[in-house]
Order: C-alpha cells, then structure tokens, then sequence
C-alpha cells in the first residue's frame, strides 16, 4: 500500500496533472453497481440546465464550503488512485443523465492486521445514493460502486460521509496509519456514452469449436455468443497460433507468431520486441483496461504491456470478471476504449455452477472428477463412456458459465448505449482434448481440437455474414487496429478481418511439450492439408512429420505424406517460418516466478513450474 498526501506546492502540481489527466483521452473513472435517487431542482421551472462540462473529476473540484478536498494517492491491488481521504461535499452541476463513480479503499501502514470498519454513505441533497461497510482486513483491491442520478435535478450537493468505527457502528478515532480512500470520484453524462469508437475483446479460455452451437453444436453451450454471432461476422474456420494460454494471447494482442513476441515457454514471457495493440491505442488516445484470471495473462509475463491497468486474480470466476468489467466500462465509456476480458473458467479443473451442470447431466454414478490431478492421469483403458460423457458435461456446464456472464457485459453495453459504438470481438486462445488422441487438455500437441476455436466479431455498420476462409486469431489485432482507425504496424503478420477475405495458411507452434521437442504446424485450410513437424530440442532437426487430408480425415485419424513435390514446399514454408521468428524476435526475457507461483502453476497440470534462469539478482 503506497499513500501519497497532496499538500503545498507538490498538492498543487498533482492536482493539475491530475486534473490534465481526467480532462484528456487518458482520463481514468471507476464504476460499478447502481442504485437511483430522486432530486428535485431547487429553482424548480426557472431552473435550466447549463450545458455539463464533463467529465468532472471531484478531487480536482473545491467544495461546497470553497476549500479545497483533502487528497492522496492510494495504490491498492497494484493500481493507484488519486482519493478523497476525509469526508467532503461538492456543488455540482447535472447533466441530464448523470452517473457517479468512485472506488472504496484504503491505506493501512500500521502493524499487522487493520482494525475496525470502513462505513462509507454517499448522498444527492438529502437523497442517500450509496451505502457501504467494509472490512479493512479483507479490502485487498478497490471495490467501484456506480450511481446512476434520477430526478431531472439541475444541481445538487454530492457529500462523502467517511467513517471509521467498530462493529456496531459507533465511531472511534482513526488510528496512526490508516486512510480511508474514495477513489476517483467522477461525475460523468451517459449521454456522452457510445460516441466514439471503442472494442470490447473477449477471450473465453480453452473453449473448443466444436462445443459452440454456432458450429453446429447440439448442446446448449453458448447462448449469448451464438446470437451476437447472427448479428455480425462469424469465422467458420479459425485457427489459433498455439494450444495453450501464454503464446496464444500475446499473438492475438500483438498479431505475430510466438517466436516472435518470445513467449513460448513458462520460464519466458513477451520480449516487447514488437508493438501490442494496447500500447498502440493507448498512444491515439484510447483508455485500456484489462481484467484477467490467470498467471499468464498478467503482468508477470508481460501481458500488461500498454494497459493503464490490467487487474488480474489467479483463478477469479467468470462473474468476477464480468462485474469488474462492467465497472471499466462505466468508468471508460465517455471516451475511446480498449477493454480486455479473460474468462478462465472452461480451463480445468471442470467445476461449473449446478445450475450450469444440470443442464447436460442429471445423474452420474462414477468417481470420476473434473480435477486434473484426478481424471488426467486415467489413461483410455480406466475411463469408461460414462466417465468421459461426465466429463464433458462439467466442460460443456464451464462454457455456459462463462457465455452467460459474458451475456450480462453485452447487456450492460448495450444499456449504457455503447453497443452503438463497440467493436465486439468474441474469441477463445486454444481448444481442449478429451482422450481424441490419447491424451488429455491441450498444450502438448496441435491437432485440430486444441487449435481451432470460436470467433466471432460485431459492430455498427458492419453486415452479418458467415465468413469460410480460413483465418487466425492473429488477426484479432489488425482488425481491432482498423476498427480504431490506428495504423497497422509492419510487424504485424496478420490481416484485418473486416474486408474481404481470401484462403491464407494458417501457421502455429506449441514449445510445451513433455519431451523437450517443438512443434509446429502448417494448414491450408478445413478442406485442405495440414502438416504437424516435430523438432528437436535446439531445432536444428525435423525428428517427425505428419500429414493430414482435412477434407477426408477432418479428425486427423491417419497421416498420409503426400508427394515430395507437394511436401517439400510446405514443409519448407514452415521451417522458414519458424526460424526467421526466432531471429527476428529479439533478446528473450526470462520470468522469475515465485515459489507460490510455480506451485501453483504445477497443481494447476503444467508440465514444469518455471526455474530461477535469470533471476538472481532478484
């Protein structure tokens, strides 16, 4: 917990930053939950309504008595907030559809555990808004609170009531180093919501194609994706760069391959060798924000690369993430946004909701269970139909979970009328295998169910169509830059979906495999050939090849080589590609993890946990 007081001369100097900030395409608000509160206009008919100036940021503001607000910066959950540390109330002018956000934290310096509670009442005139008590003990990161303002009011008096007391509600003294914080208090005009471009990018984590409805599924799976699929562009056939979660992302935030970006293995993440989209769109004056639920997809691998903020927690469930991301969204939707959404929960281990699960399994009688420790180790022989069909019924229960809290941040788009303006882009990182080829999840090999995924895109203007070229999640990225009207940088080696689309071979690699060995593989498509290589350790040698007529074995049953005069060709288009990623990509960096962190990365089924290459001088 950082705590930074604004006083003097160095108070006037962060106030006007900050207030440069709040006014720019770089500004930050915060949202969440609302609740309405009737206002009634002090002058009554006489009064009209200036036009708002918004958004205004209340720190920046002197209150209703003329003095200004006492400030601080507070950084809590790895993100720092300019905040309202005592009570304050301002005069403000409405607009006519006003929306209020702010966070709730505070700082604690103090020792061990902080004391008493946090009540927080927040107030329109004599109209209460919002109401809160909170554990200092367990408020690890902020918690934004949205309000939505009703009554037609011209002016009111927003108050901040801080309060610190004990269980019961008596107020005590604030003890030596604790702060209680209101975090960017914002008063916005949902009429500005939805004018300006925006994308909305969605990745649901190990969803394979074939478990979607849109792709002919008979499952109730994906409700909410299969209708924004009717309502825009749906890809029939589209391909990831890898099979499993960190390669797969940094290639669709970057749109190159993974040995280029470098994050190919547990013990290295992004290089930063090449421009993300995040950085790009942060710089045309963007705000981008990430919400994410696994390791790999965090900072500590480098996925943060120009985001403002990326808010990650090991294996939060969807509903979290749908929550918070309805929060960004309020907090961002008055200018041009990038808002990032990971959905972890289809990954293993498969415990969806009951009321997911019983909607594709009523009775199970086995011991078999979605824990990975439990059913990965049951090789083909130890499980029987009625195992494998209970477990994809917990899969398939995950993919409705997460499709159904991926449903309310459609809603919660449209309501705040952003869906006018949204690119939305709907996705998966990597497929999963249940014994399809002897083996388990994904990530060891590249055949067709651990590399084809879902994807789908919506936006205003744009015509629904059912697209069958063959395309890659590697061109999430240019599409995304297009939409934004950004320019699309020369590194990036795929193309913007939103125009015409001829076939294109689709290339992917996987360096987690249990031998040590890479591979990598070439595809021309659903109806054509696909050819998976296998390298040796240090690359220099092909140790194996397979190949496959998709038209006639679309499950990659036997590997039939073709002519030399066909082969060669291809497997040469492969190795070059290969190769000149890993020349071109730049120094590797390599990842210190933690020993929590690759512990928890071995009980989540990952072949290694890390090592310590390069972190000594940690």
């Amino acid at each position: 917990m950082r705590i930074t007081g604004w006083t003097g001369a160095r108070g006037s100097s962060l106030q006007g930053q900050y207030n440069r900030r709040m006014r720019s395409p770089g500004m930050q608000v915060v949202l969440a939950a609302g609740v309405a509160a009737a206002l009634v206009c002090a002058s009554g008919s006489a009064c009209r309504r200036r036009p708002f100036a918004g958004p205004v940021a209340l720190v920046t503001q002197r209150t209703a008595s003329g003095a200004n607000p006492r400030v601080a910066t507070l950084a809590l959950g790895g993100e720092t907030r300019a905040a309202l540390v005592e009570s304050a109330s301002f005069l403000v002018d409405l607009p006519a559809r006003p929306l209020l956000t702010f966070g709730i934290g505070l700082g604690w310096t103090g020792d061990g555990d902080a004391p008493g509670w946090y009540r927080l009442t927040v107030r329109a005139d004599d109209h209460v808004l919002a109401e809160r008590t909170l554990n200092p003990r367990a408020l690890r990161e902020w918690r934004d609170v949205s309000v939505p303002i009703e009554g037609g009011a011209r002016r009111a008096t927003l108050a901040f009531d801080l309060r610190f007391t004990d269980r019961d509600g008596r107020v005590l003294p604030l003890p030596p180093g604790l702060v209680l914080g209101v975090g960017d208090p914002v008063l916005h005009d949902l009429d500005a919501y939805g004018r300006y471009r925006s994308v909305l990018l969605v990745s649901i984590d190990t969803v394979r194609r074939d478990h979607v409805g849109a792709y002919g599924y008979a499952r109730p799976t994906t409700p909410r994706f299969d209708a924004l699929a009717r309502a825009g562009l749906v890809f029939d056939d589209a391909v990831s760069p890898s099979s499993w979660t960190l390669p797969a992302h940094l290639s669709m935030l970057t749109g190159v391959d993974p040995g280029r970006h470098g994050g190919i293995d547990m013990r290295h993440g992004f290089n930063r060798s090449v421009p993300t989209v995040p950085a790009l769109l942060r710089a045309s004056g963007f705000a981008t924000r990430a919400v994410t639920s696994h390791l790999y997809v965090s900072s500590v691998y480098g996925l943060d690369d120009g985001f403002e903020h990326l808010d990650f927690r090991q294996d939060r469930k969807a509903t979290e993430v749908a929550d918070r991301g309805m929060d960004v969204l309020d907090r961002v939707g008055d200018r041009p946004f990038f808002v990032f959404l990971h959905l972890y929960d289809p990954h293993w281990h498969y415990d969806p909701p009951d009321w997911a699960r019983r909607l594709f399994e009523t009775a199970y009688a086995g011991s078999v269970t979605g824990n990975w420790q439990d059913f990965s180790r049951r090789e083909r022989g130890a499980v029987s139909d009625a195992d494998l069909a209970h477990l994809l019924a917990l899969y398939d229960g995950e993919i409705r979970y997460a499709d159904t809290e991926v449903g309310r941040v459609l809603d919660h788009l449209a309501a705040r009328g952003l869906d006018r303006s949204t690119l939305v882009v709907i996705t998966s990182d990597h497929g999963e295998e249940f014994l399809d080829h002897g083996s388990w999840e994904h990530q060891k090999t590249l055949y067709e169910e651990v590399v084809r995924v879902p994807l789908a895109i919506r936006g205003a203007g744009l015509e629904p169509r059912r697209e069958r070229a063959q395309v890659s999640t590697l061109d999430v990225a240019p599409t995304i830059l297009a939409w934004a009207g950004v320019p699309v940088p020369a590194s990036v080696t795929g193309r913007s979906l939103l125009g015409p689309l001829t076939e294109r071979e689709a290339y992917g690699e996987t360096d987690h495999t249990v031998d040590g060995t890479h591979k990598l593989f070439l595809r021309g498509g659903a109806s054509r050939w696909k050819t998976i290589l296998t390298l040796s350790a240090d690359g220099k040698e092909t140790r194996g090849e397979e190949w496959y007529d998709l038209s006639s074995d679309p499950a990659e049953r036997k590997s039939v080589p073709p002519a030399p005069t066909v082969a060669d060709p291809i497997r040469r288009r492969a190795l070059e590609r290969w190769r000149s990623d890993r020349g071109a990509g730049g120094a590797a960096r390599p990842v210190c993890l933690s020993p929590e962190q690759r512990e928890r990365l071995r009980a989540l089924g990952y072949v290694s946990g890390g090592s310590d290459e390069g972190c000594r001088e940690r």
